[in-house]
């Protein structure tokens, strides 16, 4: 116990409860990637959103958000997905071997905060891409390597309720 650092959780939890709380913490992990999807559909119908984002305009008569560039409102959805996680599950791979996985979702959950953090305070299109890109990569590194860490950690008999968790 001398090699464990004073704040891991192995002094605090043994077998089962330390299982559970790695799937947990895996669990929210991927709970991320869902959640971006959710927020993302009310967002776009926002009206200070689209106005901002330039995409559409607000319809008075209506009282409805009109999109006019649907291309641009797309793109800045789907640059999430491609290049973003794409390329953050690649990169997830080969950091998780090189650095191991728990650095690896470290590193990853700091990407993920400043890239929302960039989302959250985007105002125009060409940022907002950019923090998409960047929120995507960390999103993708820990879809990458959060299901690997939690199969690795669990016991024979309950890896398939880890991963099915998850």
């Amino acid at each position: 116990m001398e090699r464990i650092g004073k704040w891991n959780v192995a002094r605090r939890y043994e077998k089962r409860s330390l299982l559970i709380a790695v799937n947990c913490v895996a669990a929210l992990s991927i709970f991320f990637f869902g959640y971006d999807q959710g927020v993302m559909g009310g967002v776009n119908t926002n009206r200070n959103y689209a106005e901002t984002m330039g995409f559409g305009h607000w319809d008075d008569a209506s009282g409805l958000v009109v999109i006019d560039k649907t291309l641009l409102q797309g793109g800045i959805v789907a640059v999430y997905y491609l290049p973003g996680t794409l390329y953050g599950c690649f990169l997830g791979g080969w950091f998780g071997d090189k650095y191991g996985r728990i650095n690896t979702i470290f590193v990853a959950s700091i990407w993920a905060i400043v890239g929302a953090t960039l989302q959250c305070s985007a105002q125009n299109a060409n940022w907002m891409f950019c923090a998409r890109v960047l929120n995507g990569i960390g999103t993708g590194i820990l879809n990458a390597i959060t299901p690997v860490w939690a199969t690795e950690t669990a016991e024979h008999t309950s890896r398939g309720q880890f991963v099915a968790i998850e």
